[in-house]
């Protein structure tokens, strides 16, 4: 992306942060330099990925780029807009390519069944089916940080399912919640991001076709993400207030 282009895409981002308060912890252990894979817990919607992109910019100066599920490029409008605030199709030739070059990704391995989640999926990792991500950071020789979000499944009411959509798509995880926020805005819940140190995992790229090796890095992944995601949630006083 172009500096203009960032910083325009940032400027957007930021007229939202004072109904959310993002506030993230942990950003100082981000490298200065090379290649980073960002992983995270999808809140509802997605509505807390754009938070992440201009924090990371914002204390560090660095841009950073998200995969996003392929549905969300369907449409000419949404795809320009995506483009415009950083968002790449997520597929892995993207993936590496990306990271190889040195830059920032940013991944939701729960995909759309994170941001789709059922009421009482919330803050927990949809993981189960996603080891994708690992064998990425394995390929590109990357490090992995871990960012959790506390306060992105308060977002919205979720209220119940909608059907309809997934038998469009042919497939049940584009399962639609019904939501309610505040009129057509997200709730205004705090938002807190939780960083972990960057996390280098062994085996090389030649790892990535092990599948012992990549079930374990993915279990410690798993575990590592699920513990700071509940130990920010006992740190919270307030949905609100954080």
């Amino acid at each position: 992306m172009e500096l203009a282009a960032v910083q325009c895409a940032m400027d957007i981002i930021g007229l939202f942060t004072f109904w959310n308060r993002p506030e993230f912890h942990g950003l100082e252990r981000m490298p200065k330099e090379g290649p980073v894979l960002l992983v995270g817990n999808h809140g509802l919607m997605g509505a807390d990925a754009p938070f992440v992109w201009r924090g990371v910019y914002e204390h560090t100066g660095r841009v950073v780029r998200g995969l996003g599920d392929n549905a969300l490029f369907l449409a000419a409008p949404m795809t320009w807009a995506l483009h415009k605030l950083g968002a790449l199709h997520g597929t892995p030739e993207n993936g590496l390519r990306f990271l190889k070059a040195g830059h920032l990704l940013n991944v939701y391995p729960g995909g759309a069944r994170g941001a789709l989640k059922r009421r009482e999926m919330s803050y927990r990792l949809h993981w189960d089916r996603a080891k994708g991500f690992v064998r990425l950071a394995l390929r590109a020789g990357s490090p992995v940080m871990l960012h959790m979000c506390c306060g992105n499944d308060d977002t919205f009411y979720n209220l119940g399912r909608i059907k309809f959509p997934a038998r469009v798509m042919g497939h049940p995880k584009y399962e639609m919640p019904m939501l309610s926020g505040l009129g057509p805005f997200t709730r205004p819940v705090k938002l807190d991001y939780y960083f972990s140190e960057p996390i280098m995992l062994e085996g090389g790229p030649e790892g990535a076709e092990d599948s012992t090796l990549v079930d374990k890095h993915h279990a410690m992944l798993w575990r590592l993400g699920e513990e700071m995601l509940q130990e920010g949630l006992r740190r919270r006083k307030s949905v609100y207030l954080g």
